[in-house]
């Protein structure tokens, strides 16, 4: 599956991602900043993006193929899967590196256009979007609806 998007004449292709280990960046927030994880808490490592570089082996993310025509996405240096969470009080949804032997959530990335991708929840139309919180250094990741905005939108580089 390829999709192509012109700027400037010029056609950048987005293509399925291969398995393997890869930086995920923002394309409008702190670009070419790694994602990061947040402390630990009884759910797992909330996902983050901060300002500054995380530690390198906490900003790569392993991506591999899974049920549902999807991906699974683990942290290397944690060594565990990312999984969704619903937070009932504050009906909020979260994708978080999960406590040890958490399933991981199936996720789709998909084609944004221009070689941006969106990470998607397969069975929910919510994408992976970052929230500014109370410290000015330090956006949460969260499961939005999609809004067509590029804050919803990421790098693969590979790592």
């Amino acid at each position: 599956m390829t999709d192509h998007l012109y700027l400037s004449g010029e056609q950048l292709p987005c293509v399925i991602i291969p398995p393997g280990n890869y930086v995920i960046q923002s394309v409008t927030i702190n670009p070419g900043v790694p994602l990061n994880v947040g402390l630990p808490n009884t759910l797992g490592n909330v996902i983050i993006m901060t300002s500054s570089a995380p530690q390198p082996e906490l900003g790569v993310w392993n991506i591999k193929p899974a049920d549902q025509g999807g991906f699974h996405i683990q942290n290397v240096g944690l060594r565990r899967n990312v999984t969704s969470i619903h937070l009932t009080e504050s009906n909020l949804f979260l994708p978080v590196v999960a406590v040890t032997n958490t399933p991981a959530t199936t996720y789709a990335i998909q084609c944004a256009g221009g070689g941006e991708y969106v990470i998607k929840n397969v069975v929910a139309d919510q994408l992976w979007t970052p929230v500014p919180s109370s410290d000015q250094e330090v956006s949460t990741i969260e499961l939005l609806p999609a809004s067509g905005s590029r804050t919803q939108h990421w790098n693969f580089v590979p790592a």
